[in-house]
């Protein structure tokens, strides 16, 4: 279950280093909820989203997004989690400048920052001892949170087909993650007691130069300009687990996709 929720330096840099990303996605002070369920059995919530007011680091204007996911007070006894994921994206380019991650599961706690140089592709990775490592990256590198965001605000929802693959590549414990979301389907799925038009996809990932089905992770997105998550489902050793929408709010545009 460890990672389920499952995300610079000056201005001048260079049009490589911060290309020109077109966001007419998501905005400012966007907030999504989700149930985190197994069958009926609702073992806890998630959050993700943009805070209300931008950041400047190194000079650059930011979105501050927010992933957070924790067990209800019932589920804690097997298992507690408390989970939070932040992301510094610079508003321009959609790039991630800073990451923090602050998980605690079970017995496990780990606390990570990273600062991303996008000029000389590099992450410096620092753990709670505070030494502070630095690794290759590739360029416009991102991070778990930013990933996401980054590909609603670049992927042309209606002109993809069955079968279209959209590539991510992101930062986590010390390694890159080359991913691809393949969309299986146009659907509509009922979450929570409500209808959208939907994309299927489904989460492929590189290892050892193939492309698997990334633990049978499968994910629903809402088939309107907002791109918003309706429905994670993942395969794990406890058994399908889902995370459904129940609450979205500060949207940049109305729900077309919302059926009833």
């Amino acid at each position: 279950m460890r990672g389920f929720f499952c995300v610079i330096l000056l201005a001048c840099l260079s049009w490589r280093s911060f290309p020109k990303v077109e966001n007419d996605t998501f905005q400012e002070g966007e907030y999504a909820r989700y149930r985190m369920h197994y069958g009926f059995v609702t073992g806890g919530y998630a959050e993700v989203s943009v805070s209300e007011k931008s950041h400047q680091i190194d000079g650059r204007k930011c979105f501050h997004l927010s992933a957070k996911g924790w067990t209800t007070s019932s589920f804690d006894f097997f298992y507690k989690i408390r989970d939070h994921y932040e992301s510094y994206v610079d508003q321009a380019s959609l790039l991630p400048l800073r990451f923090k991650r602050d998980i605690k599961e079970g017995g496990f706690k780990s606390y990570t920052e990273i600062r991303f140089d996008h000029e000389k592709d590099t992450a410096f990775y620092t753990h709670r001892n505070k030494q502070i490592t630095p690794y290759v990256v590739p360029d416009n590198i991102q991070d778990v949170v930013s990933s996401f965001f980054f590909a609603r605000a670049t992927n042309d929802h209606q002109a993809l087909q069955t079968g279209d693959l959209i590539p991510l590549t992101c930062f986590l414990d010390r390694e890159t993650f080359r991913l691809q979301a393949k969309l299986l389907e146009r659907e509509e799925i009922e979450v929570e007691g409500k209808r959208y038009k939907a994309l299927h996809f489904k989460l492929l990932v590189e290892e050892a130069g193939l492309l698997t089905d990334g633990g049978k992770v499968d994910f629903w997105i809402s088939d309107d300009k907002n791109k918003l998550l309706l429905r994670m489902e993942s395969e794990l050793w406890v058994g399908s687990i889902k995370a459904d929408l129940v609450e979205a709010r500060g949207l940049r545009h109305a729900q077309s996709a919302l059926l009833e």
